[in-house]
């Protein structure tokens, strides 16, 4: 496969979706018509997702689309003959995912509005930079044993489908119960042992409008495997080990690997008023990385 440097691409997009077409040379004119708002870029393995909000422009007939410009240089003011390579995607596409792209390499990214005759509104902004990295981002976050001191905050975490590397939000059961996919409490075989648990498992989730059902495998101390798991290795929960990876199977099919950096009993001391004075939790640090721009395959296989 060719990078980009030699101006070759493959996008990763499901084309039952997405219709995208790619050129090179064709000289394009600016023309008046608003384009797309909030442009933001974010890193996988020789990878970056790009995403963005609708043109106000998009509802007129004579808008076709969005053009998606690459370069290794940055280009204020923008200029759609001054940029090596171009992407075109229809009306109604917010984001696609890049693959091919050199890790370490910083790329440069614009997306326009484009409208039938081929013209281009002026860039959307900002103009947006990222570096494909070697399985992505990688963040360190916290996490509690479920508990109604945790629970606004601290002891549920799910993962974006659209860019796959935001860092997780955490969990509101008011608002964002629909995106969590994955919870920890303690365990009710091991005491002072913690569990990771599918939200569709956990009793007290019972009265939340949606409980996604999520499947954990603990695949050992090695971040990268040779082959992909069966199904039998993956259960609705798993005790959660001292520098044990997990993989993360959502019940949409999309993929997340946790490695628990450290594990910690704390006393979490409450306002004065409550109930209790405070209560003793478990408290892991993990870092994650996701499936951002690759197969299955690699992904599995990918270095931390």
């Amino acid at each position: 496969m060719k990078r980009v440097k030699n101006w070759g691409i493959t996008l990763v997009i499901l084309y039952a979706v997405l219709w995208i077409s790619t050129q090179g040379d064709s000289a394009e004119k600016i023309v008046n018509l608003a384009p797309p708002r909030n442009i933001q870029a974010a890193s996988g393995e020789n990878a970056i997702a790009v995403t963005w909000e609708d043109s106000p422009d998009e509802a007129k007939v004579q808008f076709a689309g969005y053009n998606v410009y690459f370069d290794l240089k940055s280009s204020p003011p923008f200029s759609p003959d001054s940029l090596a390579f171009v992407v075109q995607v229809k009306k109604g596409v917010n984001e696609y995912v890049v693959n091919g792209l050199d890790n370490n390499q910083q790329y440069f990214l614009h997306v326009c509005s484009r409208q039938t005759d081929g013209g281009v509104s002026e860039a959307g902004l900002p103009e947006t930079a990222a570096i494909p990295q070697s399985d992505g981002k990688k963040f360190t976050i916290p996490m509690f044993d479920y508990d109604v001191s945790t629970a606004p905050s601290s002891s549920g975490y799910g993962w974006s489908r659209e860019n796959g590397q935001d860092i997780p939000g955490h969990h509101n059961e008011m608002q964002r119960v629909k995106y969590i996919d994955i919870l920890m409490m303690e365990s009710p075989t091991a005491k002072g042992k913690s569990i990771f648990i599918s939200p569709a498992e956990a009793d007290f989730t019972k009265e939340w409008p949606v409980r996604n059902k999520t499947l954990i495998a603990d695949i050992g101390t090695d971040w990268r495997l040779a082959d992909p798991l069966p199904d039998a290795a993956f259960t609705t929960s798993a005790e959660i080990r001292y520098g044990h990876v997990y993989l993360i199977k959502t019940h949409d099919n999309y993929y997340v690997k946790l490695r628990i950096e450290s594990v910690e009993e704390m006393t979490l001391y409450l306002p004065y008023g409550q109930k209790r004075s405070s209560v003793d939790l478990n408290k892991i640090n993990f870092t994650y990385a996701s499936q951002l721009g690759q197969s299955y395959d690699q992904f599995l296989s990918a270095k931390p």
